[in-house]
Protein backbone atom coordinates (compact mmCIF):
# COMPACT_ATOMS: atom_id res chain seq x y z
CA UNK A 1 0.00 0.00 0.00
CA UNK A 2 1.54 3.18 -0.85
CA UNK A 3 1.93 6.00 1.43
CA UNK A 4 -1.01 8.34 -0.44
CA UNK A 5 -3.43 5.27 0.07
CA UNK A 6 -2.43 5.21 3.77
CA UNK A 7 -2.80 9.00 4.41
CA UNK A 8 -6.30 9.00 2.44
CA UNK A 9 -7.39 6.14 5.00
CA UNK A 10 -5.64 7.66 7.91
CA UNK A 11 -8.22 11.02 7.16
CA UNK A 12 -10.63 8.89 6.41
CA UNK A 13 -10.87 7.62 9.74
CA UNK A 14 -10.15 10.91 10.99
CA UNK A 15 -13.44 12.47 9.27
CA UNK A 16 -15.51 9.04 10.45
CA UNK A 17 -14.48 9.24 14.18
CA UNK A 18 -14.84 13.42 14.28
CA UNK A 19 -18.99 12.83 12.95
CA UNK A 20 -19.13 10.36 15.63
CA UNK A 21 -17.84 12.07 18.34
CA UNK A 22 -20.08 15.19 17.41
CA UNK A 23 -23.35 12.77 16.77
CA UNK A 24 -22.51 10.80 20.90
CA UNK A 25 -21.66 14.27 21.86
CA UNK A 26 -24.76 16.01 20.84
CA UNK A 27 -26.87 13.20 21.84
CA UNK A 28 -25.06 12.49 25.12
CA UNK A 29 -27.06 9.17 25.46
CA UNK A 30 -25.29 9.02 28.94
CA UNK A 31 -25.89 12.34 30.14
CA UNK A 32 -22.19 13.58 30.35
CA UNK A 33 -22.52 17.31 29.53
CA UNK A 34 -25.85 18.06 30.00
CA UNK A 35 -29.46 16.80 30.66
CA UNK A 36 -31.42 16.17 27.57
CA UNK A 37 -33.56 18.63 26.03
CA UNK A 38 -34.71 16.78 22.37
CA UNK A 39 -35.29 13.49 23.31
CA UNK A 40 -36.82 10.83 26.09
CA UNK A 41 -34.72 9.46 28.24
CA UNK A 42 -35.12 5.93 29.39
CA UNK A 43 -34.21 5.42 32.66
CA UNK A 44 -31.75 2.26 31.82
CA UNK A 45 -28.42 0.78 32.13
CA UNK A 46 -27.80 2.60 35.43
CA UNK A 47 -23.80 1.66 35.60
CA UNK A 48 -23.79 3.74 32.73
CA UNK A 49 -26.31 6.69 33.05
CA UNK A 50 -26.00 7.28 37.12
CA UNK A 51 -22.69 9.31 36.11
CA UNK A 52 -24.57 11.23 34.25
CA UNK A 53 -27.71 11.75 36.54
CA UNK A 54 -25.11 12.89 39.32
CA UNK A 55 -23.29 15.39 37.45
CA UNK A 56 -25.67 17.17 35.62
CA UNK A 57 -29.21 16.39 36.78
CA UNK A 58 -31.17 18.50 40.01
CA UNK A 59 -31.67 17.22 43.06
CA UNK A 60 -30.86 17.15 46.54
CA UNK A 61 -31.88 13.86 48.00
CA UNK A 62 -30.76 10.33 47.10
CA UNK A 63 -31.97 6.90 47.21
CA UNK A 64 -29.44 4.55 46.82
CA UNK A 65 -29.21 0.85 47.21
CA UNK A 66 -29.50 -2.68 44.96
CA UNK A 67 -32.88 -3.66 42.70
CA UNK A 68 -33.91 -3.84 46.40
CA UNK A 69 -34.15 -0.34 46.43
CA UNK A 70 -35.33 0.17 42.71
CA UNK A 71 -38.94 -0.02 43.18
CA UNK A 72 -39.51 3.22 44.85
CA UNK A 73 -41.57 5.45 43.67
CA UNK A 74 -40.02 8.87 43.69
CA UNK A 75 -43.26 10.72 44.11
CA UNK A 76 -43.58 8.65 47.26
CA UNK A 77 -40.31 9.02 48.69
CA UNK A 78 -41.01 12.73 48.10
CA UNK A 79 -44.40 12.74 49.59
CA UNK A 80 -43.99 10.03 52.43
CA UNK A 81 -40.98 11.73 53.76
CA UNK A 82 -40.51 14.99 52.92
CA UNK A 83 -37.71 15.00 50.36
CA UNK A 84 -37.71 18.21 48.18
CA UNK A 85 -35.96 17.34 44.84
CA UNK A 86 -35.29 13.30 44.66
CA UNK A 87 -33.58 10.71 42.32
CA UNK A 88 -32.43 7.12 42.44
CA UNK A 89 -28.80 6.23 41.72
CA UNK A 90 -29.45 2.23 42.44
CA UNK A 91 -27.84 -0.35 41.11
CA UNK A 92 -28.58 -3.81 40.27
CA UNK A 93 -26.43 -6.51 42.39
CA UNK A 94 -24.00 -3.79 43.03
CA UNK A 95 -20.97 -3.78 45.53
CA UNK A 96 -20.30 -1.31 48.06
CA UNK A 97 -17.63 0.10 46.55
CA UNK A 98 -19.73 0.90 43.39
CA UNK A 99 -22.81 2.56 45.77
CA UNK A 100 -19.89 4.37 47.20
CA UNK A 101 -18.19 5.49 43.59
CA UNK A 102 -22.20 6.68 42.35
CA UNK A 103 -22.85 8.62 45.30
CA UNK A 104 -18.93 10.41 45.98
CA UNK A 105 -20.14 11.82 42.37
CA UNK A 106 -23.23 12.95 43.13
CA UNK A 107 -21.42 14.51 46.45
CA UNK A 108 -18.93 16.37 44.26
CA UNK A 109 -21.36 17.82 41.95
CA UNK A 110 -24.91 18.89 44.14
CA UNK A 111 -25.56 19.76 47.56
CA UNK A 112 -27.24 17.02 49.17
CA UNK A 113 -29.62 16.89 51.88
CA UNK A 114 -30.68 13.29 52.11
CA UNK A 115 -29.50 9.66 51.61
CA UNK A 116 -32.07 6.78 51.56
CA UNK A 117 -29.71 3.67 51.74
CA UNK A 118 -30.28 0.44 51.37
CA UNK A 119 -27.91 -1.84 52.76
CA UNK A 120 -27.79 -5.64 51.46
CA UNK A 121 -25.43 -8.31 52.59
CA UNK A 122 -24.20 -8.97 49.42
CA UNK A 123 -23.25 -6.12 48.71
CA UNK A 124 -20.22 -6.01 50.65
CA UNK A 125 -18.74 -9.44 50.50
CA UNK A 126 -15.16 -10.08 49.45
CA UNK A 127 -12.45 -7.60 48.79
CA UNK A 128 -13.19 -3.36 49.25
CA UNK A 129 -12.97 -2.64 45.69
CA UNK A 130 -15.09 -5.57 44.22
CA UNK A 131 -17.02 -5.13 41.15
CA UNK A 132 -20.13 -7.06 40.26
CA UNK A 133 -19.03 -7.91 36.74
CA UNK A 134 -15.51 -6.80 37.21
CA UNK A 135 -13.16 -4.19 36.51
CA UNK A 136 -13.98 -4.36 32.52
CA UNK A 137 -17.78 -3.64 32.80
CA UNK A 138 -17.41 -0.52 35.36
CA UNK A 139 -17.43 2.76 33.41
CA UNK A 140 -15.04 4.54 35.10
CA UNK A 141 -13.90 6.97 32.72
CA UNK A 142 -17.62 8.12 33.13
CA UNK A 143 -17.80 8.94 36.96
CA UNK A 144 -14.20 10.54 36.83
CA UNK A 145 -12.86 14.53 36.52
CA UNK A 146 -10.56 13.92 33.67
CA UNK A 147 -11.28 14.74 30.67
CA UNK A 148 -8.81 13.36 28.44
CA UNK A 149 -10.18 9.98 28.69
CA UNK A 150 -13.73 11.48 27.73
CA UNK A 151 -12.58 9.35 23.97
CA UNK A 152 -13.62 6.17 25.53
CA UNK A 153 -17.44 7.64 25.23
CA UNK A 154 -17.35 10.06 22.51
CA UNK A 155 -15.93 7.57 19.87
CA UNK A 156 -17.17 4.67 21.02
CA UNK A 157 -19.27 2.89 18.92
CA UNK A 158 -21.51 1.11 21.42
CA UNK A 159 -22.07 4.93 22.38
CA UNK A 160 -23.01 5.74 18.67
CA UNK A 161 -25.66 2.86 18.96
CA UNK A 162 -26.81 4.19 21.72
CA UNK A 163 -27.43 7.89 20.35
CA UNK A 164 -29.27 6.68 17.61
CA UNK A 165 -31.59 4.28 19.85
CA UNK A 166 -32.03 7.41 21.64
CA UNK A 167 -33.55 9.59 18.82
CA UNK A 168 -34.70 7.18 16.26
CA UNK A 169 -36.08 3.90 18.51
CA UNK A 170 -39.33 3.22 19.26
CA UNK A 171 -40.99 3.39 23.13
CA UNK A 172 -41.23 0.11 24.73
CA UNK A 173 -42.09 0.56 27.83
CA UNK A 174 -43.40 4.09 28.79
CA UNK A 175 -42.53 3.29 32.70
CA UNK A 176 -38.84 3.62 31.82
CA UNK A 177 -38.93 6.83 30.30
CA UNK A 178 -40.77 8.87 33.75
CA UNK A 179 -38.51 10.38 36.33
CA UNK A 180 -40.78 8.91 39.01
CA UNK A 181 -40.88 5.55 38.15
CA UNK A 182 -37.07 5.06 36.61
CA UNK A 183 -35.16 1.83 37.21
CA UNK A 184 -38.39 0.34 38.38
CA UNK A 185 -38.48 -3.26 37.34
CA UNK A 186 -41.83 -5.53 37.11
CA UNK A 187 -41.96 -9.34 38.11
CA UNK A 188 -43.22 -11.55 34.87
CA UNK A 189 -44.79 -14.14 36.96
CA UNK A 190 -48.48 -14.00 37.54
CA UNK A 191 -49.78 -13.73 41.19
CA UNK A 192 -51.60 -16.93 41.00
CA UNK A 193 -47.91 -18.57 40.50
CA UNK A 194 -46.37 -16.41 42.80
CA UNK A 195 -45.99 -19.74 45.31
CA UNK A 196 -45.00 -22.31 43.04
CA UNK A 197 -42.09 -20.21 41.83
CA UNK A 198 -41.24 -19.31 45.06
CA UNK A 199 -41.49 -23.16 45.85
CA UNK A 200 -38.95 -23.82 43.08
CA UNK A 201 -36.34 -20.92 44.11
CA UNK A 202 -36.27 -22.59 47.64
CA UNK A 203 -35.85 -26.06 45.80
CA UNK A 204 -32.83 -24.87 43.83
CA UNK A 205 -31.52 -22.73 46.97
CA UNK A 206 -28.32 -24.13 46.21
CA UNK A 207 -27.74 -21.75 43.50
CA UNK A 208 -29.03 -18.67 45.88
CA UNK A 209 -26.38 -16.28 46.28
CA UNK A 210 -23.54 -18.38 45.31
CA UNK A 211 -21.49 -15.46 43.32
CA UNK A 212 -19.28 -15.06 46.31
CA UNK A 213 -17.04 -17.51 47.56
CA UNK A 214 -17.89 -18.91 51.17
CA UNK A 215 -14.60 -16.88 53.06
CA UNK A 216 -15.56 -13.64 50.94
CA UNK A 217 -19.27 -13.94 52.84
CA UNK A 218 -17.10 -13.57 56.60
CA UNK A 219 -17.95 -10.59 58.81
CA UNK A 220 -14.14 -9.48 58.34
CA UNK A 221 -14.66 -8.54 55.16
CA UNK A 222 -18.05 -7.40 55.37
CA UNK A 223 -16.71 -5.15 57.87
CA UNK A 224 -14.25 -3.88 56.41
CA UNK A 225 -16.05 -3.27 52.90
CA UNK A 226 -19.26 -1.22 55.40
CA UNK A 227 -15.70 0.83 56.99
CA UNK A 228 -14.43 1.88 53.63
CA UNK A 229 -17.29 2.52 51.55
CA UNK A 230 -20.39 3.51 53.87
CA UNK A 231 -18.70 4.57 57.07
CA UNK A 232 -16.42 7.29 56.29
CA UNK A 233 -19.00 9.04 53.95
CA UNK A 234 -21.45 9.26 56.54
CA UNK A 235 -18.75 10.55 59.12
CA UNK A 236 -17.63 13.09 56.24
CA UNK A 237 -20.56 14.47 55.71
CA UNK A 238 -22.80 15.69 58.64
CA UNK A 239 -24.98 18.24 57.26
CA UNK A 240 -26.74 15.16 55.14
CA UNK A 241 -29.08 13.07 56.97
CA UNK A 242 -28.74 9.81 56.18
CA UNK A 243 -31.63 7.12 56.39
CA UNK A 244 -29.44 3.43 56.17
CA UNK A 245 -32.51 0.49 56.05
CA UNK A 246 -31.95 -3.72 55.59
CA UNK A 247 -34.61 -4.89 53.01
CA UNK A 248 -37.09 -7.02 54.87
CA UNK A 249 -36.01 -10.46 52.83
CA UNK A 250 -38.23 -13.29 52.87
CA UNK A 251 -37.83 -15.39 55.77
CA UNK A 252 -36.35 -18.11 53.40
CA UNK A 253 -33.61 -16.41 52.80
CA UNK A 254 -32.27 -16.36 56.57
CA UNK A 255 -33.02 -20.26 56.37
CA UNK A 256 -30.51 -20.50 53.62
CA UNK A 257 -28.28 -18.25 55.58
CA UNK A 258 -28.73 -20.75 58.47
CA UNK A 259 -28.29 -23.70 56.52
CA UNK A 260 -24.60 -22.28 55.43
CA UNK A 261 -23.62 -21.59 58.77
CA UNK A 262 -23.76 -17.97 57.51
CA UNK A 263 -26.45 -16.65 59.87
CA UNK A 264 -24.85 -15.57 63.15
CA UNK A 265 -22.16 -13.67 61.03
CA UNK A 266 -24.80 -11.47 59.39
CA UNK A 267 -26.46 -10.55 62.20
CA UNK A 268 -22.66 -9.98 63.58
CA UNK A 269 -22.52 -7.52 60.93
CA UNK A 270 -25.43 -5.99 61.31
CA UNK A 271 -24.53 -5.46 65.15
CA UNK A 272 -21.52 -3.64 64.03
CA UNK A 273 -22.85 -1.69 61.62
CA UNK A 274 -25.43 -0.35 64.33
CA UNK A 275 -23.20 0.02 67.24
CA UNK A 276 -20.72 1.84 64.71
CA UNK A 277 -23.04 4.93 63.52
CA UNK A 278 -24.35 5.12 67.12
CA UNK A 279 -22.11 8.55 68.12
CA UNK A 280 -23.11 9.77 64.34
CA UNK A 281 -26.41 12.10 65.31
CA UNK A 282 -27.01 12.52 61.51
CA UNK A 283 -27.52 8.19 60.51
CA UNK A 284 -30.90 6.74 61.28
CA UNK A 285 -30.62 2.77 60.81
CA UNK A 286 -33.79 0.65 60.20
CA UNK A 287 -34.03 -3.39 60.24
CA UNK A 288 -37.28 -4.47 58.74
CA UNK A 289 -36.32 -8.17 59.26
CA UNK A 290 -38.04 -8.10 62.31
CA UNK A 291 -41.70 -7.44 60.49
CA UNK A 292 -42.95 -10.86 60.60
CA UNK A 293 -45.87 -10.30 59.28
CA UNK A 294 -44.32 -9.42 55.73
CA UNK A 295 -41.10 -11.45 55.98
CA UNK A 296 -43.04 -14.42 56.27
CA UNK A 297 -45.94 -13.69 54.02
CA UNK A 298 -44.59 -15.70 51.00
CA UNK A 299 -47.19 -14.03 48.92
CA UNK A 300 -44.79 -10.81 49.22
CA UNK A 301 -42.09 -12.21 47.09
CA UNK A 302 -40.58 -13.20 43.77
CA UNK A 303 -37.68 -14.94 45.07
CA UNK A 304 -35.91 -15.33 48.05
CA UNK A 305 -35.23 -12.11 48.26
CA UNK A 306 -36.80 -9.94 45.97
CA UNK A 307 -40.30 -8.11 47.24
CA UNK A 308 -43.23 -6.69 45.28
CA UNK A 309 -43.77 -2.52 44.96
CA UNK A 310 -46.47 -2.66 47.88
CA UNK A 311 -43.63 -3.14 50.35
CA UNK A 312 -41.22 -0.20 49.47
CA UNK A 313 -43.98 2.14 49.69
CA UNK A 314 -44.26 -0.02 53.32
CA UNK A 315 -40.88 0.80 54.11
CA UNK A 316 -41.49 4.87 53.41
CA UNK A 317 -44.55 4.57 55.86
CA UNK A 318 -42.41 2.94 58.28
CA UNK A 319 -39.77 5.60 58.18
CA UNK A 320 -41.91 8.16 58.57
CA UNK A 321 -43.48 6.59 61.85
CA UNK A 322 -39.98 5.74 62.89
CA UNK A 323 -41.12 2.41 63.34
CA UNK A 324 -38.62 -0.40 63.38
CA UNK A 325 -35.65 1.64 64.36
CA UNK A 326 -32.53 -0.27 65.41
CA UNK A 327 -29.59 1.09 67.65
CA UNK A 328 -27.28 -0.40 70.16
CA UNK A 329 -30.04 -0.07 72.82
CA UNK A 330 -32.66 -2.45 71.55
CA UNK A 331 -30.57 -4.16 68.68
CA UNK A 332 -28.90 -6.99 70.53
CA UNK A 333 -32.25 -8.20 72.22
CA UNK A 334 -34.05 -8.03 68.75
CA UNK A 335 -30.91 -9.67 67.40
CA UNK A 336 -31.50 -12.92 69.51
CA UNK A 337 -35.44 -12.55 69.06
CA UNK A 338 -34.46 -13.18 65.24
CA UNK A 339 -32.03 -16.01 65.57
CA UNK A 340 -34.50 -18.02 67.37
CA UNK A 341 -37.45 -17.54 65.11
CA UNK A 342 -34.69 -18.27 62.48
CA UNK A 343 -33.87 -21.40 64.08
CA UNK A 344 -37.42 -22.25 65.15
CA UNK A 345 -39.27 -21.79 61.67
CA UNK A 346 -39.70 -24.82 59.57
CA UNK A 347 -40.17 -24.72 56.05
CA UNK A 348 -42.85 -27.11 54.94
CA UNK A 349 -44.33 -27.55 51.57
CA UNK A 350 -47.70 -26.31 52.71
CA UNK A 351 -45.92 -23.13 53.18
CA UNK A 352 -46.11 -23.11 49.36
CA UNK A 353 -49.80 -23.94 48.48
CA UNK A 354 -52.53 -20.96 48.01
CA UNK A 355 -55.33 -20.75 50.65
Amino acid sequence: MSAKQWISIWFVSVIVLFVIGCINYMVDPYQQYRKTTFYNLPYEDERELNAGLAKNFEFDSVVMGTSMAENFNLKDVQTILGFTKAIKLTMAGSSAYEQNIILSTALRHQNIKNVLWGLDFFSFYGDIHRLKHGEAFFPFYLYDENILNDYKYLISSDTLRRSLKMVFGKKKDPSRYKYETMYEWHSKTKKEDILDALYQKWQNRKNFDNEARDYEKRFAYMKKNFEVNVFLLLENHPQIRFILFFPPYSVLAYKVYEERGELEEFLRFKRYVIQSVSELSNVKVYDFQYADDITHNLKNYYDLYHYNHKINRWILEQIAKDNYRVDFKNEKELSKKLLREIKNYQVTQELFEDR
